[in-house]
């Protein structure tokens, strides 16, 4: 059962292999707990070519699943863009959507970017 939504820079951290703390922590969640959103997926490709970080990108990829963003995350995220119109990234709300949309906690190192949201956050870097 999936309990944690990785968002775009927790899994820089883990394709860097740092900071220890994220690993750490990674290390200590089950098969299946860990999960990232496709709209996760998307912003990391978008940067694969500039830092070949294909193979890395992959391996970690092979111990996480890639969620589909469905009809109910749209939704909320259709919302959350209505109630906080002036928030600059829709990445980060289709995320913060995507995250809520399944009942998970968001795993990220910018946690007041999506606390606003209220929704269930954590930071592994601390």
């Amino acid at each position: 059962m999936i309990k944690y939504m990785l968002d775009t820079n927790i899994c820089i951290y883990l394709m860097n292999e740092q900071p220890e703390a994220v690993i750490a922590r990674f290390r200590q969640c089950r098969k299946g707990e860990v999960a990232i959103s496709s709209i996760t997926w998307a912003e990391l490709s978008c940067g694969l070519n500039i830092h070949n970080d294909d193979a890395q990108f992959e391996a970690i990829l092979s111990a996480i699943k890639v969620m589909p963003f469905e009809i109910k995350a749209a939704t909320i995220f259709g919302k959350l863009s209505q109630k906080f119109p002036n928030r600059k990234s829709s990445f980060d709300r289709m995320i913060a959507a995507h995250a809520i949309s399944l009942g998970v906690v968001l795993v990220t190192n910018n946690v007041s970017d999506f606390e606003l949201y209220g929704m269930a956050v954590e930071n592994w870097v601390v």
